[in-house]
């Protein structure tokens, strides 16, 4: 089990992380889905055997940190929307699905392993914003020879609902955090040493940012 401190409306909250769980393959649309699977397959990344496909990690790999240590200079993020079920709320949060793109070709899990999975130190109760969930948008940005510029972008209409996600897990959700899986990229895959994802709320003109530098540290 880990804890991490996030805000909630300018309250400081203790969330106690009793499991970790990383979706894959959530696009409502099931087409684009299956072909991003083919063009994944072409990049050496073995096909899922479910879709969705849900990915148990250890909890210990959550941070809200601004430097992130991997192994390798193969690692890239990707922005997601994280749910934190608490006992009687459940929060919503940006993070990243840090991942060892080498270590993918060959397991899937085991990628996501390597690397800390980031989340912002804010959050929003689910309540506030679930009858518009949708219009809500996710970005990232990344930066590339000294240039900062936007990685991905998209509303969470493209992305599986919560509760369709919550359906694919077994279990009580207490003290879960789930990674939601994420929105295809603008260009092509990059290895940065910088990200910043950024969740905005439309309808209250509000959003939660948060910011890591990649730190490769060999062994």
């Amino acid at each position: 089990m880990r804890k991490v401190e996030i805000s909630v409306n300018g309250k400081e909250i203790e969330f106690e992380v009793k499991k970790l769980i990383c979706a894959g393959y959530t696009g409502r649309n099931r087409e684009l889905v299956m072909k991003h699977i083919k063009e994944l397959e072409l990049l050496g990344v073995p096909p899922p055997p479910k879709v969705p496909m849900m990915y148990e990690i250890s909890p210990h790999l959550i941070t809200t940190d601004e430097n992130l240590e991997v192994g390798s200079d193969k690692t890239s993020g990707e922005v997601e929307y994280v749910l934190l079920f608490g006992r009687d709320e459940v929060y919503v949060t940006v993070g990243s699905d840090h991942t060892d793109r080498e270590v993918e070709k060959i397991d899937v899990r085991r990628s996501k392993e390597l690397c800390p999975k980031v989340i912002a130190k804010e959050a929003w109760r689910f309540e506030e914003v679930k009858d518009y969930w949708d219009e809500i948008l996710i970005r990232s940005f990344i930066k590339e020879d000294d240039e900062i510029k936007i990685y991905q972008e998209g509303r969470l209409s493209s992305i599986l609902h919560p509760n369709d996600l919550v359906k694919e897990i077994s279990g009580t959700p207490n003290g879960l955090v789930l990674f939601s899986g994420t929105i295809p990229l603008k260009e092509k895959l990059t290895f940065s040493k910088y990200y910043k994802i950024e969740m905005v709320d439309p309808v209250r003109d509000r959003s939660i940012v948060h910011q890591y530098n990649v730190i490769v540290k060999r062994l």
